[in-house]
């Protein structure tokens, strides 16, 4: 069994400084989401409960003002890849990213953004898990964490329908 920690990026300015959205910045509120998906994280450290073993990011700013202090909470021996292709990617894209990790990795954190994030989480939950798409019909909103058990021997075998939801934590406004 793996485990995959879909986090979309938290609110973001509706502009970059350089006038591009790759640029874009996290608002007010998004740093005070991402604060409380820290300390989400903390939490489930703290509990002994798993957290990931490398963190894959968009390149995009937003993207990486959410993982950066949530990958800090997670240590420096956990990895943190930054990869432009993600930046744009879509649900079929990202399986073939997770498909190239390590089977070494049992847990693996993916930052990046909607609506493709909210669209992969729905491909890899399976049918047969009735509650947990019904929690995932409601949206994906900024700084949403799903955790999904993936029903897997290893990543390359990820696929729609190979998981079901295991936790959805949505950052209060």
């Amino acid at each position: 069994m793996r485990q995959l920690w879909v986090l979309r990026h938290a609110k973001a300015a509706s502009d970059g400084p350089d006038g591009d959205d790759h640029s874009r910045p996290l608002t007010g509120r998004g740093r005070r989401q991402t604060a409380q998906v820290r300390s989400f994280v903390a939490g489930r450290r703290a509990s002994g409960a798993t957290t990931p073993d490398l963190v894959i990011c968009s390149s995009a700013v937003r993207a990486r003002q959410t993982a950066e202090p949530v990958h800090e909470e997670l240590g420096a021996d956990v990895p943190l890849d930054i990869e432009r292709s993600l930046y744009g990617a879509d649900p079929d894209d990202i399986v073939t990213r997770l498909r190239l990790v390590s089977d070494e990795i049992g847990t693996v954190m993916i930052v990046g953004h909607n609506p493709s994030f909210h669209e992969l989480v729905l491909l890899l939950v399976s049918a047969d898990d009735a509650e947990g798409r019904a929690r995932l019909e409601t949206g994906f909103p900024t700084a949403a964490l799903a955790i999904v058990a993936l029903e897997v021997a290893g990543w390359s075998e990820v696929g729609a329908g190979s998981g079901r939801l295991d936790e959805l934590f949505v950052p209060t406004r």
